[in-house]
């Protein structure tokens, strides 16, 4: 039991201008109370916070949500420091050293306190594990939000999700975990089976939106014969609607007429207020694009599918589909995204017939055979030894998101076994005690150029061990910083098996064969001039 106090009580006392519970918010706060860990199926905007932030607020002690980007972050983060709670919002592109002093002063035994952090912070930042573990009796709640990025070569995967469980077993024990709650809007039978199975829940832990459609957006679907005509009729629409908000996904970066940053130029030229958004973006551009778009400095986001992840912007006036969705659940996450104030707002699909091809041979691009598998995991590791090996996913995956998702892949058939994350040199640590300044001199002796990795494995020592103890001085004061760490992950590798490497063929091909039926079923709808809100209200319900 979270707390004594019942739901509603505790609802007019941290909320008096909530007036009452909303659709399955009830539902869902009301296992959580009991301590029963929860998949929420619910609309962006519909208050699935709600869910996490009562239950912590009421229990006094910490909540750890885990969010894709920034910006929502600091939103509910500066919404909670009003209601008296402890609050810590660390991004990914949150600098490293600042990011190790806020951890620190962070008051674990202070109230009820909020810690928010990005999925790649968790990915590398030992310390955050660390701390997790020490304080996990303190730890009421884990909150996971968009957690179907967790589904592996999904059209919103997101690799850094899949360290989540180990992470959690690390700190707390494989079977005491505290309470969880995955958090999404909506869900396909893949991803919802492996968020399932990732975060050991039951179907029972299933709570589902009664009502999944919202009734202000006004949505259609429109053919052109060609791409001009769809793009003429693009200029038409964002004139229309200009000094509006509006989102506009198209093609990846590499599209030279329809790509992100080429509309982005092309509109702005036509004195639209804009920005493209696409993976490029190091973390910060991406920060900062969402700030101005939520700030009114531009209008026009030009995006790929990753953009409004996460992102809770309620006076989104539009949505456009330059590129189609590949499901009918992407749709409907997209198109999600517009109206979230309740204001009438709209939903346009724009289509020629070449654009279903165009997105197939996206999909299909996910396919991998077993030798293209094998001489990735041979890219990655030029020693199949048990030696230990250490890598930093940061920079060692940029721009590689195949090679990124491969490796959890490795990691789950045990091929990769991780032993902790930590400090990679020893360069920023400084000694404040006589104990520690002999500790870190144990490790230097080990190493001429500062590696951790190097002096671990010449001294034979645990990498957990010593990161442990890295973080424990530094924690207690023993070390300081001096510099940002760089973290790294450390793991072992053993041979990975031709049958390991068609096995991840074969799951890569189940999972694309089923995006392709998803998509080819979305597509009738768009070619059959389906009406979209009774094709969600099919769909969803509602």
């Amino acid at each position: 039991m979270i707390s004594n106090v019942a739901p509603e009580n505790a609802l007019r006392h941290f909320y008096p201008d909530i007036a009452g519970f909303r659709d399955c918010q009830r539902e869902a706060i009301d296992r959580l109370w009991k301590g029963e860990s929860t998949l929420l199926l619910m609309p962006t905007g519909m208050g699935k916070s709600l869910a996490y932030q009562l239950p912590v607020l009421a229990s006094g002690k910490v909540g750890v949500v885990i969010s894709p980007l920034i910006a929502l972050m600091q939103q509910q983060a500066a919404n909670l420091i009003q209601s008296g709670a402890n609050v810590l919002s660390l991004g990914g592109a949150t600098d490293a050293r600042q990011a190790q002093d806020q951890l620190k002063k962070f008051r674990w035994d202070s109230g009820a306190g909020f810690l928010f952090v990005s999925p790649e912070r968790m990915e590398t930042d030992g310390y955050i594990e660390y701390l997790l573990s020490k304080h996990r009796s303190r730890i009421s709640l884990l909150a996971i939000d968009e957690s179907h990025c967790i589904s592996q070569w999904g059209h919103d995967f997101r690799p850094p999700y899949k360290c989540l469980p180990g992470v959690f077993d690390r700190s707390f024990g494989r079977d005491a975990w505290p309470t969880v709650l995955c958090l999404t809007a909506t869900l396909d039978e893949t991803s919802q089976g492996e968020i399932l199975n990732d975060f050991r829940l039951n179907r029972t832990a299933i709570v589902r939106s009664e009502n999944m459609l919202r009734t202000n957006l006004d949505l259609s679907f429109t053919t052109f014969k060609d791409s001009k005509e769809k793009h003429d009729a693009l200029e038409v629409l964002l004139e229309e609607h200009r000094g509006e908000k509006v989102i506009v996904y198209a093609h990846r970066i590499k599209s030279k007429a329809n790509g992100t940053r080429a509309l982005s130029a092309y509109f702005e030229q036509l004195g639209h207020r804009c920005k493209p958004f696409d993976a490029a973006l190091s973390l910060r551009e991406k920060d900062e694009t969402i700030s101005a778009f939520q700030t009114g400095e531009i209008d026009v986001v030009f995006a790929t599918g990753a953009f409004g992840m996460g992102v809770d912007i309620p006076d989104i006036r539009g949505v456009v589909h330059y590129l189609l969705p590949e499901s009918i659940e992407q749709y409907y996450q997209e198109v999600g995204r517009a109206g979230r104030d309740q204001k009438p707002a709209f939903g346009r699909l724009l289509y020629c017939n070449s654009n279903g091809r165009i997105q197939r041979e996206m999909i299909e691009s996910a396919l991998r055979e077993p030798t293209q598998i094998e001489e990735v995991w041979n890219s990655l590791f030029d020693s199949v030894s048990s030696d230990l090996k250490s890598i930093n996913p940061w920079t060692e995956f940029q721009g590689k998101e195949d090679e990124y998702a491969l490796f959890y892949a490795f990691v789950h058939l045990g091929a990769i076994k991780v032993l902790a994350r930590g400090p990679a040199w020893l360069k920023p640590l400084s000694a404040v005690s006589e104990d520690a300044r002999n500790f870190l001199r144990s490790l230097s002796s080990a190493t001429r150029t500062g590696s951790i990795a190097r002096a671990i494995r010449k001294l034979g020592l645990d990498p957990q061990a010593v990161s442990e103890e890295i973080f424990r001085r530094y924690d207690s004061s023993e070390i300081k910083l001096t510099g940002s760490l760089d973290k790294t992950i450390y793991f072992r590798t053993r041979q990975l098996r031709t049958e390991e490497a068609e096995s991840i063929s074969e799951k890569i091909s189940k999972v694309v064969e089923s995006r392709l039926n998803r998509f080819d079923e979305f597509l009738g709808l768009v070619e059959t001039k389906s009406d979209p809100t009774t094709a969600l209200a099919e769909k969803f319900g509602g």
